[in-house]
């Protein structure tokens, strides 16, 4: 369980910096914010990843 919250926090860390200089809390803003600065981080390093190996 400690290995599963590990992960969950370095995947949601991104979102989470951003909301916290936006002085947003996480219950304000819903997830939405979060799951988009997530989903554009992540997968601009998925992309990165991938060109990079090709």
């Amino acid at each position: 369980m400690q290995l599963l919250n590990l992960f969950l926090s370095i995947f949601f860390a991104p979102g989470n910096y951003v909301l916290k200089k936006a002085g947003i809390t996480i219950e304000e803003d819903g997830g939405i914010l979060r799951s988009f600065i997530n989903m554009c981080v992540w997968g601009l390093l998925a992309i990165i990843g991938v060109v990079v190996f090709i």
